[in-house]
């Protein structure tokens, strides 16, 4: 690197190799340990078709030089990268970029520099702004990732650093990590309740990070100096943007597509960058629905090796004629597990022909748990009624951070064992009585759901600060309840987590504007809409205190009493983008 420090770089070239130039595909990772055992992403496989594959340790990782700060370092180190990569005597000089996950991370920031030989990128479930949708969901933050991703990846991978520096045999290595990783997940449940957050000792030797960022709970400059969204006219190569329905970096990749595509600094990233959506989780989902796309990030990405032959390789395979946005369709059955969804094409995203719909929230003031008089109305079910004789009552529930809703599902990372993600039934949550719940008529035709879904509603408070949840579930005819998307917002951040915080004061109403998150998903007539607001789904998110203290200093927890309002002067809805009858791919397989 620029500053003389030595990254470990495994390269692997074709067979007979000896004298000869080929295009070059890196990736560059923190998770590659320190045993020099090879790449876990099909670098063999690809330098078989005629690549050279380089598989690099980040800084400060693996058997990398260097102390490793997270996003911040990927920049220069991914613009020298490449360069390198360019320049050996193995390379022609045009270099491509992928990675999954944190990887993604190195692809991005690295192409926001523009090296110069970088030719084309793949970015797989990967993030946008790494404050938002990242470490914080719309300023509250995402406990679970934070604590999981680090215990699994960065405290194991100090332990291994320290003890290979200490001269521990391999094999004694590897067991040692075996119980450093039992023990951190059975102390999880205690971690996630730690407070103050900022006190749990467990990360300071091999995540010092973890408390940056809880120091940072707003956006700030340590987060813009990393925000990709501000770099997309930076970015002048296409890009394979590649995600999950249920992942949690889906919000991420979408932006990322959007925004080069919007705002790229080439006609080239503009014109030919790529998005593909399909039912992914950020690890192994749960199997209370499956789909028939079953890739991850052991494998290629769908769509991947002909983006390299004909952006590396210059093939003409029609890549660069393919359609824009490729979706995966979820349709979850009447009963069972198996999905039945399938492949359509289209020429943006958001697709042409959708049409915005309205679902509202009605009820009588009883909409606690889903035994309550919560109704979700289409709203053109209410144009002929006149605003001025909607008389909804408001709902309470008292949201108690000592007792806060369980997570079940959903955008989830990093174990698996003990938090599943995915698709899993929520029955039993939406008995609780801090849970409103707001459920649609069964459908009389198909409802086909394909964009961001967002949820538009008023509610007051009787604390300093709160947060609140909202969960949108297709309720099958065999009353099992399965997620579709879920959020949650920090009150004083309803205006926008990258803006200055916006106090609220106690019993006062305020809007607000949470988007769920993007879907594809057709539900069959018979299935009913629902949607659920809270103030809490722990331990994926931080619990808010109430006291208007921050979340990381947070050592007292006082209970706190939620009003939604939904009558004519406070009108609450869901926001569905809807499309008629979309037409399946004609190749089914990606």
């Amino acid at each position: 690197m620029r500053d003389g420090t030595l990254l470990a770089s495994e390269v692997y070239l074709p067979e007979g190799a000896a004298g000869a130039r080929y295009p070059v595909v890196m990736l560059r990772s923190p998770y590659s340990g320190g045993d020099g055992q090879g790449c876990m992403n099909r670098c063999a496989d690809l330098a078989a078709q005629g690549y050279a594959v380089v598989q690099q340790d980040v800084r400060g990782t693996g058997r990398a030089h260097g102390v490793m700060r997270p996003f911040r370092q990927e920049q220069d180190d991914g613009y020298d990268a490449v360069e390198w990569a360019a320049a050996q005597p193995w390379s022609n000089g045009k270099v491509g970029l992928w990675g999954v996950s944190y990887y993604g991370v190195t692809v991005m920031q690295a192409a926001a520099t523009h090296p110069p030989h970088l030719v084309a990128a793949v970015a797989v479930i990967t993030g946008s702004d790494y404050h938002d949708s990242w470490t914080y969901v719309n300023g509250v933050f995402d406990l679970w990732f934070a604590q999981t991703w680090l215990a699994g990846w960065a405290n194991m991978d100090h332990l291994r650093r320290e003890e290979l520096r200490a001269g521990v045999p391999w094999p004694q290595v590897e067991l040692d990590i075996t119980h450093a990783r039992a023990a951190a997940t059975a102390q999880m449940p205690a971690w996630n309740r730690h407070a103050p957050l900022a006190d749990l000792p467990a990360f300071r030797p091999g995540a010092p990070f973890y408390y940056d960022w809880l120091a940072h709970p707003g956006y700030d400059a340590f987060w813009s100096a990393i925000d990709i969204e501000r770099r997309y006219a930076d970015i002048r190569v296409p890009v394979l943007l590649v995600g999950g329905w249920y992942d949690i970096f889906a919000v991420g990749t979408v932006r990322n597509y959007m925004g080069l595509r919007e705002r790229g600094g080439t006609a080239l990233a503009r014109g030919q960058s790529r998005l593909l959506m399909y039912p992914l989780c950020h690890g192994d989902c749960n199997k209370a629905l499956t789909f028939a796309p079953n890739y991850w990030s052991d494998a290629a990405p769908p769509m991947s090796q002909e983006w390299w032959d004909h952006w590396l390789r210059g093939i003409d395979n029609g890549a660069d004629r393919a359609p824009p946005v490729r979706l995966y369709l979820m349709a979850p059955p009447d009963t069972g597990s198996k999905d039945e969804g399938f492949w359509i094409d289209a020429a943006r995203y958001p697709l042409p022909g959708t049409v915005q719909t309205q679902w509202v929230l009605r009820s009588g003031g009883h909409a606690n748990s889903r035994n309550g008089d919560g109704t979700l109305v289409p709203g053109k079910a209410l144009a002929g009624i006149a605003a001025s004789t909607i008389t909804d009552a408001p709902d309470h529930f008292v949201y108690d951070p000592q007792d806060p809703v369980p997570t079940q599902g959903g955008g989830l990372c990093c174990n698996d064992a003990l938090q599943a993600p995915g698709a899993v039934d929520q029955s039993a949550l939406e008995l609780r009585p801090d849970v409103l719940v707001y459920t649609s008529a069964p459908l009389e035709r198909e409802l086909t759901i394909i964009g961001p879904v967002t949820v538009r509603f008023w509610a007051s408070t009787s604390a300093r600060d709160t947060d609140f949840t909202a969960k949108l579930v297709d309720v099958r005819p065999d009353g099992v309840a399965l997620n579709i998307l879920d959020r949650v917002i920090n009150a004083s951040l309803r205006r926008g987590s990258k803006l200055p915080r916006s106090p609220i004061r106690p019993g006062r109403p305020y809007e607000y504007r949470l988007l769920l998150g993007n879907t594809a998903i057709q539900l069959k007539p018979g299935h009913r809409l629902r949607l659920e607001i809270s103030s809490s789904n722990f331990p994926h998110y931080a619990r808010n205190p109430n006291t208007g203290q921050p979340a990381a200093r947070a050592t007292t927890f006082i209970k706190a009493t939620q009003t939604v309002l939904h009558d004519a002067a406070h009108p609450s809805h869901l926001d569905l983008p809807v499309i008629d009858k979309p037409t399946r791919a004609a190749q089914q397989d990606p």
